[in-house]
């Protein structure tokens, strides 16, 4: 009797015990699926945010109508208004306001041009916390 009392108490713990190990196991495998995925979207992040400064690089490239490297407000309305490529690239994900405004956000040195430094800090800083980007 007293063996069976002991077989039947050591067998409960033990299959508790398993339990906890499967449980264990799926844990930790979901919390390294979590961070797998998360390396993932920052990895698709960082592409998207390149390709798009691709994008403004060349829309700069061809707004520079004065040949500087620096893209003034004049030459960006102009170039808004007269290059329906432009236009359409820009319209995709921002209006003409807004594009005026980060315009002014990414001016750090306040000539009221924006050199592809400017451009590329703005672009990155306004990506992480654009908050932060328009109070600084």
């Amino acid at each position: 009797p007293w063996f069976a009392l002991y077989f039947v108490l050591f067998m409960g713990i033990s299959s508790i015990s398993v339990m906890n190990l499967v449980t264990a196991v799926i844990v930790e495998t979901s919390i390294n699926a979590a961070k797998n995925d998360q390396d993932a979207t920052a990895v698709h992040e960082l592409a998207v945010m390149q390709e798009m400064l691709q994008q403004v690089q060349d829309l700069i490239k061809k707004a520079d109508t004065d040949n500087t490297g620096e893209i003034t407000k004049t030459e960006l309305m102009s170039a808004w208004s007269s290059d329906p490529e432009v236009k359409e690239l820009l319209e995709g994900f921002i209006d003409i306001q807004e594009l005026l405004d980060l315009f002014d956000i990414f001016d750090d040195d306040g000539s009221g041009s924006l050199s592809m430094k400017e451009l590329r800090k703005g672009f990155t800083g306004y990506r992480q916390d654009p908050v932060r980007c328009m109070i600084e």
